[in-house]
């Protein structure tokens, strides 16, 4: 930095300088640091290693029972072109060992080239939505709604590279195989009657994401997409042939999507994702979209908060998750409820979908390649929920009222929620 300075530091500017580098060696202020870091990145670091993350030392949920997990991965420290990461997992109630190992080589950071590979064996939510939290999530466990989960143990292995050729434009290429075992709250049955133990699945992925004037968070080994004015593109293309793996299946699912911020001073701004996709080809239904339930009370924007996992599923859709942000501009005039500087917001979902022949397992004499697990249809009738919340409760907290709109059919042994709270941490200036 000297040699490069076109002018030299003033005194002054050399002691601000001291007093920094002084501040960062006094003890109160490295173990803020800490507890501040292992906070926010959910890893107590030493110099070369981080343990954790700690929010997922131990949980439970009806599969594995209690659940208990360690885990360990590499820090900047150690090396800035390659991570490694690695878990181990020990659930009570299976009694069955689950774990994975990571490998991520950075290849470059700006325009980003990223190789990463990972083996997986452990029981996971297939149908959860982007940012929900984990399923071996401390906190999933204790604000579970009860009996909603429905995890499956899957062994994958997968090796992933993105590459960004453009700031805005970049695309990913993903080669994944795994094998999806049955269980007691997932299983496998085919229409004559005969069950099995799992599914194998190889498949081809090809990911394109398009934006403009997005701003950007490069980490060490991470991309943080903060958003834009402009509407957000993405596409994926996802491919399988039979016999690349035992009893695996042919099809072809393309996906798109667009997520778009508007502002609309001063009534504040409307965030909207829609979603859309088609499956070509008959398969079992662990390979049909999904669609994205909410087995907590904690909210998730891209879930849908009053409908159960497995509940519904289609190979042809399209979805929209809107949200209306106020920022104050009602409770703003309210006298009491002014000083308090909570703000409102408005919410509203929706799915649209259906379901060929050849995939339907809820049809009589279903020619799909297994029967539908209790409570599964389609959704050729759209499924609807609203609701509305308030944010900015002490600057962190917001809570959420949601109501289902549609689908209130009665589904013996099963609780379908017609209403729900939700609650969710964000930070608010």
């Amino acid at each position: 930095w000297d040699s490069l300075r076109p002018y030299t530091l003033t005194q002054k500017e050399k002691a601000i300088y001291q007093m920094v580098d002084s501040i960062q060696q006094v003890p109160l202020y490295k173990n803020i640091y800490t507890v501040l870091n292992t906070i926010i990145g959910g890893y107590y670091n030493t110099k070369y290693v981080g343990i954790g993350p700690y929010s997922k030392v131990i949980s439970f949920n009806r599969l594995e029972g209690a659940r208990f997990q360690i885990g360990a991965r590499t820090t900047k420290e150690f090396s800035r072109r390659v991570r490694l990461s690695t878990y181990l997992a020990y659930g009570t109630r299976d009694e069955d060992f689950k774990g994975a190992a990571e490998v991520e080589l950075m290849l470059r950071r700006q325009l980003l080239r990223k190789l990463t590979v990972t083996y997986r064996n452990d029981a996971i939510q297939l149908s959860s939505g982007v940012s929900a939290l984990s399923e071996n999530n401390i906190l999933s466990s204790i604000f579970s709604r009860g009996g909603t989960s429905r995890l499956s143990t899957i062994e994958e292995g997968i090796a992933l590279y993105e590459h960004e050729w453009l700031h805005g434009i970049s695309s990913s290429f993903e080669l994944r195989g795994r094998h999806i075992s049955s269980n007691r709250y997932v299983p496998m049955i085919l229409p004559d009657g005969r069950s099995l133990h799992g599914i194998n699945d190889a498949s081809i992925r090809i990911g394109l994401r398009l934006s403009k004037d997005e701003t950007l968070v490069r980490m060490p080994f991470e991309v943080r997409h903060m958003g834009s004015k402009y509407p957000i593109f993405s596409f994926d293309f996802t491919g399988a042939k039979r016999g690349v793996l035992p009893a695996s299946y042919d099809y072809l699912r393309l996906e798109g999507r667009m997520q778009y911020r508007l502002n609309l001073p001063p009534i504040g701004y409307s965030q909207l994702m829609l979603e859309g996709g088609k499956i070509f080809g008959k398969v079992p239904y662990l390979l049909l979209k999904l669609h994205e339930g909410n087995g907590t009370y904690f909210y998730d924007p891209y879930a849908f908060s009053c409908m159960n996992f497995y509940e519904f599923s289609s190979d042809a859709w399209i979805s929209f998750f809107y949200e209306h942000h106020f920022n104050g501009f009602l409770l703003g005039r309210v006298p009491l409820l002014k000083k308090l500087n909570w703000r409102e917001v408005f919410v509203f979902k929706g799915v649209y979908g259906t379901l060929s022949a050849r995939n339907d397992g809820s049809l009589p004499n279903t020619k799909a390649v297994m029967l539908f697990p209790a409570g599964m249809s389609s959704v050729e009738h759209p499924y609807l929920e609203t609701g509305f919340g308030i944010e900015n409760i002490f600057r962190l907290l917001r809570v959420d009222c949601i109501w289902r709109l549609t689908h209130h059919r009665a589904v013996p042994g099963l609780s379908i929620p017609t209403f729900t709270v939700n609650f969710s941490l964000n930070l608010k200036f």
